[in-house]
């Protein structure tokens, strides 16, 4: 299977062309569930997935899905002289990236290619970010063994997945039905993080730590999703109440590859 552009991407380009929403294309993390705006939210689970990379000066980092390059722009804050690089499916987001600059002497690249075709040979990352991404992908299973193929040994893979369980009523049905043409890829949204876990390590790539951050990017809802949509006819707000439903989780993992 390849991967294809993601149909709601059409309306999130227009509102960052007019300056309604910001460089970074995924839900808010509220740590211990203190209180900041949706901005700082959506900045802090960036830096949580930044630090999970353990990032040094000359690293090249691969951000695979990486929206309009909000995470890379973070990345190049923190290092010098790296090689940071964008891949993305979609030509809109790209284009977005391709207009600000990357900080402190880093080279930047940005690709059109699919999650599991990536065309760079293997073995040049030190390390893979995909936030937030994986579940739009074709196949994870593709997605891991191409990032294990891109990976030097001991490198490091920093991945965040929304997975939900398997619906038990019809209600549950339409929602994940709405869910997934509203966001469109997402193929296999019933899946489990043990599932991913054994993927990966068919891979060689090795789970660090699997984090469960469902709580803590619950309060996105209340900015995205306002109660007075339909659940039905609108994905973010079938999103949310499968959330608060207990049928969505929000998944965190750092993998290494071993060799």
């Amino acid at each position: 299977m390849i991967d294809t552009p993601l149909t709601y991407i059409s309306a999130l380009v227009e509102a960052y062309r007019a300056g309604q929403a910001n460089d970074h294309v995924h839900l808010g993390y509220w740590e211990d569930l203190v209180q900041h705006d949706w901005k700082t939210a959506q900045c802090a689970m960036t830096k949580l997935h930044l630090g999970a990379l353990a990032l040094q000066d000359g690293h090249t980092v691969v951000d695979i899905g990486c929206g309009l390059g909000g995470s890379l722009r973070m990345a190049g804050a923190l290092i010098g002289a790296g090689h940071l690089i964008g891949v993305n499916i979609d030509p809109r987001q790209l284009e977005i990236c391709k207009e600000h600059a990357i900080s402190n002497d880093n080279r930047v690249s940005w690709l059109l290619n699919d999650a599991g075709d990536i065309q760079l040979e293997d073995g040049i990352s030190d390390r893979i970010l995909s936030l937030e991404a994986m579940f739009h992908f074709s196949s994870r299973d593709a997605f891991l063994s191409e990032a294990s193929r891109l990976l030097s040994t001991n490198g490091r893979l920093v991945c965040s997945d929304i997975q939900f369980d398997a619906p038990q009523t019809m209600e549950e049905q339409e929602l994940l039905g709405c869910v997934q043409n509203g966001y469109a890829p997402w193929p296999t949204p019933v899946i489990k993080a043990g599932e991913v876990i054994a993927m990966a390590s068919n891979h060689n790539l090795i789970l660090i730590n699997n984090r469960n951050l469902s709580d803590s990017v619950k309060p996105s809802w209340d900015h995205i999703a306002p109660r007075s949509q339909h659940p039905i006819t609108s994905p973010v707000g079938a999103m949310a109440q499968l959330h608060l439903a207990g049928r969505l989780r929000y998944e965190f993992f750092t993998f290494k590859k071993i060799n």
